[in-house]
Formats: structure tokens, C-alpha cells, sequence
């Protein structure tokens, strides 16, 4: 039996401004295409965010005989913490001269949890921040990465690390006869997520949904949290459609306290907006 042979992909996430009209009826006609479409030669796999998914098959029209399209549907994908600390580590170990430098046992990584996370802190500090009741810093990037939708995407991850890691040889190139307790410190990896949230806003807010950055500023300078109330006068009278693309985009996590929705907003975007720690009432 011949293997099948891996076809082409397209990247539709940069045909279409994410979550706009077009690119929900693009996307309903790709699923109804998908229904339909037999063959024993080629075999179509799609590959939706599950917030997509909703934007696509939410709404007055409905989507009749979804099943058969669910039908197919494998679980959706998340990296979890220990997933992302194998990604860290595989990076880490690219460096034959760090893993020399650390002491580090290549087949021990592979089959030890335990040791991999034994390796994370060998480079990286316990805690980011100083204190009792501070997470680890392996929980602390995890965190402070994830969207509001409680995803957490290797490509967050590793722009953080990276700019941590340039941020610390900038500072060792500064103060050569320098010392440092850790190879990445806590003051570069706080610099890291701040620069990741710059990012965020001009390479995904402001790029990838220009039809919602006129709401999106309103945020600018604002605080990290708002009551319903806060977010209603914030936004203004489209505030309830408005807020449900921001919950969807992952800008907001929403909660209930009291009975009320309340809308916090992920610390991988608070820099970029220039929030203040509170909540808006």
C-alpha cells in the first residue's frame, strides 16, 4: 500500500480580516464544500480555532447538517504547561554549548519529566517575581502568555524567551566583568513578555482585526478589569455585539462575579495597551 502523500496548504487566516463578514461566509462555503466533497485520491483536512469555529456557525442563519462536519472533528489542539516546558527544552538543547556548560543529560531529557524541569532551572530563575505565593517561573510564562480564551500558543512563548535571552546578552555585553545568578534572570523575562505584548498590538490587534481597532483603542490606557457596566460605557451603544468578537478574539476573559459579567483582560496585552493593574466599575 503507497503512503499518501502530504498535499499544499493554504494559511486562510491571512486571506481574510479575522472574524469579519467575508471571512465568515468564506469559511461557512469552505465547510459546506467539506460536506459535500468525496474522494478515495485526496483527502481534505481543515484545521479552524475553536473561536472560528463559533464565528462561523453561530448566528440567525444556522448551519443545517453541521454533524456531518463535526462528525470528523478531532479534539481540539492545546499545549499544555508540560508541553510547552518539552518545546523550552528542545530549544534549550540546540546549544551543544549550553548543554555542556549546564551539565545536561540529552537522554535523561527525553525520558524524564522530572529532569526536564530540573533542566528549565538550571538557566531560568525560580520565580520571576520576589515574595511568598509567587508561581514558578515554568507557570508564570505559561500564564502570562494565554489569551482570554485560555489558549497558549509556542510562538508567544518562544518571542519571549527569545527577547529575554537578546535582552540578557545585552546586559552582559554592557558589564563584561558582570555576574548573574541565572543564565535568563527574572528582569529580562519580565522584559520579554513586555516587548511580546507590543508585538501583539501592532502584529495581531491592530493588523489582523482593523475592524474592531476602533473599539480596541478605546481600551487604550484604560484598566486590566471592568465590570459590565464600565465595559457598556467604555465601548458605547454597540458595546453587546462588540464585546462577544473581543471575548472571541481572546482579548477578554470573561467571568461572572455576582451574578454580572466582568471582562479581564489577559496580561499578554496589557503592556501593549498601557493598562493599569484595577477594575473599571
Amino acid at each position: 500500500m503507497s503512503t499518501p502523500r502530504q498535499g499544499p496548504s493554504e494559511d486562510l487566516d491571512e486571506i481574510f480580516p479575522r472574524r469579519s463578514e467575508t471571512e465568515t461566509h468564506a469559511l461557512r462555503g469552505l465547510l459546506r464544500t467539506l460536506k459535500i466533497f468525496t474522494s478515495d485520491l485526496i483527502r481534505v483536512k481543515v484545521f479552524l480555532r475553536d473561536d472560528i469555529l463559533e464565528q462561523v456557525t453561530a448566528g440567525g442563519e444556522g448551519f443545517t447538517a453541521l454533524t456531518h462536519v463535526t462528525a470528523r472533528q478531532a479534539d481540539s489542539l492545546r499545549w499544555s504547561e508540560d508541553q510547552i516546558l518539552t518545546l523550552i527544552i528542545n530549544r534549550l538543547c540546540a546549544s551543544d554549548e549550553l548543554c555542556s556548560f549546564v551539565g545536561l543529560d540529552i537522554e535523561q531529557l527525553k525520558a524524564s519529566r522530572d529532569y526536564r524541569r530540573e533542566a528549565f532551572y538550571k538557566v531560568f530563575p525560580p520565580t520571576v517575581h520576589s515574595g511568598s505565593n509567587q508561581s514558578d517561573t515554568l507557570r508564570w510564562v505559561y500564564t502570562h502568555t494565554r489569551d482570554g480564551r485560555g489558549a497558549v500558543t509556542p510562538r508567544d512563548v518562544i518571542d519571549l524567551l527569545t527577547r529575554a535571552k537578546q535582552h540578557q546578552q545585552d546586559e552582559c555585553d554592557d558589564d563584561a566583568n558582570g555576574r548573574t545568578e541565572y543564565i535568563i534572570g527574572p528582569t529580562a523575562i519580565q522584559y520579554g513578555l513586555r516587548e511580546l505584548s507590543k508585538r501583539k498590538r501592532t502584529t495581531l490587534l491592530e493588523a489582523e482585526f482593523p475592524h474592531f481597532w476602533e473599539h480596541i483603542k478605546k481600551l487604550d490606557g484604560g484598566k486590566t478589569e471592568y465590570s459590565e457596566r464600565a465595559i457598556q460605557k467604555t465601548l458605547g451603544k454597540e458595546w453587546a455585539s462588540v464585546i462577544d468578537d473581543l471575548v472571541g478574539i481572546g482579548l477578554f476573559e470573561e467571568t461572572r462575579r455576582g451574578g454580572q459579567r466582568t471582562f479581564k483582560v489577559p496580561f499578554v496585552y496589557r503592556e501593549g495597551l498601557s493598562l493599569t493593574q484595577g477594575r473599571a466599575e
